[in-house]
């Protein structure tokens, strides 16, 4: 088992004693466009993954990891692809029927070093949740992104994230689910100690899969 699906294995098992009636784990399919602006560097991706989630009442603990194969992208100077491991997690409290606050983790590890930054950082922030209809209900979500770190270096002091979501029960045991986030890391370098540089990082990620119920 790789390091990323230990991680999310962790995360998401640590909280089955609690929550196993209201758990579940199931494959994902993701798709990925990412960009380093300054250096006009451009890349999309698809990869399979996993996806897994435990609620114990007002509690709940969500996490993704995906295996990302990206290529380069016409009109960027990107000519190398790699191969990216993207870990999501999340831990939030359900305040109101409509209102969740959460924290958690992204985390995004090239294989190479050379082609794209690896970036982790802790989210902060809330989601809001509607009832569509029956077995159906939509999502919005926005994050600060905190302490931002690049395997270049350099930071982020403005680091935000906003994700929309789609959760579909088909039966007690099966959910299908579709995601889409949008993250922007404004981050600043200071190269051999002169004046700061700007170098803005993105990324746009979407997976659909679905979770049967342990």
């Amino acid at each position: 088992m790789s390091r990323g699906a230990r991680v999310v294995a962790l995360l998401l098992f640590g909280a089955a004693p609690l929550a196993a009636q209201h758990g579940g784990i199931g494959p994902v399919l993701g798709l990925a466009d990412y960009r380093e602006v300054s250096a006009s560097l451009r890349y999309r991706g698809i990869g399979p993954g996993v996806s897994g989630s435990f609620v114990f009442h007002r509690l709940s603990v969500d996490g993704v990891a995906l295996w990302l194969q990206m290529t380069p992208q016409a009109g960027g100077q990107a000519t190398q692809g790699f191969r990216a491991v993207q870990l999501d997690g999340w831990a939030r409290f359900r305040a109101l029927d409509y209102l969740t606050f959460e924290v958690g983790f992204t985390r995004r590890t090239p294989d190479s070093a050379f082609a794209a930054q690896s970036v982790g950082a802790v989210r902060i922030g809330a989601r809001t949740q509607y009832a569509l209809g029956h077995g159906a209900a939509m999502s919005l979500r926005g994050d600060y992104l905190a302490g931002a770190r690049f395997s270049g270096g350099g930071s982020a002091p403005l680091a935000l994230e906003v994700g929309l979501g789609l959760d579909l029960v088909f039966s007690r045991h099966v959910r299908a689910a579709l995601d889409y986030s949008f993250q922007r890391l404004d981050r600043k370098t200071n190269p051999g100690g002169g004046p700061q540089a700007n170098a803005p990082v993105e990324q746009a990620l979407g997976h659909v899969g679905f979770t049967v119920g342990l």
